[in-house]
């Protein structure tokens, strides 16, 4: 049989009953974008799929989960599926940890072109064009397994393209041993190209981020093969709303350069890069103790109000979510051999840096000054000596901002300066 062009969509992970995070104080024009964002992103990958009239889509898990998103949630992949049905395009489903096929509620049905792979084993559908098979895929919905079992899609070998269709973690090396074109992978929110080569091995990503872990673009991946099972591969953005945390430089700050003057031009770089889409936006500014301006919480919580003020009400909108001060890894030699105060506080932080951080313990402070809740036991007190070692290198920087006179606030990461009623 001679092999046939087709092209198809890989999407998965929208996640429609997770909302947004990372945001404080969000202003009202926003609030509705946000809460309208993930729905339209996915609806974008429907959409696509009938403007670039694919053959079908791959979806990798997670869309959504049932009983949280309720009937809205299930009514809005009921439209789609109809839509694409009346274009004659077909969806092969692999459910995830939301989306498991058992969560399905067992009364409604899925339109005939809404095909679901099994959570018990490997499953193969094959797409046929008058009557021809020209693709087989095979899939299998998560069962709790976080690893993707690669021996469970071994097959005979025919002259169909295969797609492996599977959600959680794989290794690359054990993926490409099985006779695969095309892995359509979920279970990643952050896109990633797992390899190139053939097989090629993609996890698309989430069409929306949610936190700032997940900064950057988002969105699903059209595949266009053709008769020679040559692969063209694009990413295309589907996201209404980016999230992305901005450092500013401690040489910027020491140099004496207005952190207004720095931050604008960097918000204006950014939108560009955004192409019209709001920016959720974390700031980290290093600082360079010994050369920079004051930086106490007043002054970091006017900087954020005028970001917020300057660049948060436009179309598109640029909201500055917090900013944070970021502590040098090392303070200033000079401070630790002052005879003075400091000085001596700084040394025998250092003395016990070396040898008793393992031993410090807070639970006689804890025990004395805070309310006897677990909650707070649990805050105060370190559990292991990486934490303790934490709250020895937090102790001193409170000392250092204690001792200098609040010059610089060295503990505005433990601090939340998006509340000002101003």
């Amino acid at each position: 049989m001679a092999k046939e062009s087709f092209r198809f969509i890989h999407a998965s992970d929208f996640h429609l009953e997770r909302p947004f995070q990372d945001i404080l104080d969000l202003p009202e024009h926003l609030k509705r974008v946000l809460v309208e964002a993930p729905w339209k992103a996915a609806e974008a990958i429907f959409e696509h799929a009938v403007l670039e009239n694919v053959d079908f889509i791959v979806l990798a898990g997670d869309l959504l989960n049932p009983a949280t998103t309720g009937a809205q949630g299930i009514a809005f992949l009921l439209d789609h599926f109809e839509t694409l049905r009346a274009r004659g395009i077909q969806v092969y489903w692999a459910g995830g940890v939301v989306d498991d096929t058992d969560r399905w509620p067992s009364t409604i049905a899925l339109p005939p072109n809404v095909h679901r792979f099994s959570n018990k084993h490997a499953e193969t559908f094959v797409f046929r064009r008058n009557q021809e098979a020209v693709v087989t895929l095979i899939g299998r919905s998560t069962e709790g397994n976080e690893i993707v079992r690669s021996a469970e899609y071994a097959h005979e070998s025919d002259d169909t393209f295969v797609i492996g269709v599977a959600h959680g973690k794989a290794d690359a090396e054990s993926l490409a041993s099985e006779n695969i074109h095309y892995w359509a992978l979920g279970g990643q929110h952050q896109a990633s190209i797992v390899q190139t080569e053939e097989p090629a091995i993609r996890y698309c990503g989430s069409p929306q981020a949610r936190c700032l872990k997940e900064e950057g673009a988002h969105g699903f991946v059209l595949v266009d093969v053709d008769a020679q099972r040559q692969l063209q591969i694009h990413s295309i953005d589907a996201d209404l709303v980016r999230y992305s945390e901005q450092d500013i430089d401690a040489e910027d700050v020491a140099l004496g350069r207005d952190l207004h003057s720095l931050m604008a031009k960097r918000v204006a770089r950014i939108q560009n890069e955004a192409s019209g889409r709001h920016l959720l936006v974390k700031w980290r500014v290093n600082m360079d103790l010994e050369n920079a301006t004051v930086v106490g919480p007043s002054a970091v919580e006017d900087l954020l109000t005028w970001l917020r003020r300057e660049f948060g009400h436009g179309q598109p909108s640029c909201w500055s979510t917090d900013i944070e001060i970021l502590p040098p890894g090392e303070l200033p030699a000079k401070w630790k051999d002052e005879d003075t105060i400091l000085g001596d506080f700084l040394r025998t932080a250092a003395d016990h840096r070396k040898e008793q951080a393992k031993k410090l313990s807070l639970k006689t402070i804890v025990d004395a000054e805070v309310p006897a809740t677990h909650l707070w036991q649990a805050a105060l007190t370190p559990a292991n000596a990486t934490s303790q070692l934490a709250t020895l290198e937090k102790s001193t920087l409170l000392g250092v901002d204690l001792l200098r006179g609040h010059q610089v606030d060295l503990l505005a990461p433990t601090r939340r300066f998006g509340g000002s009623a101003k």
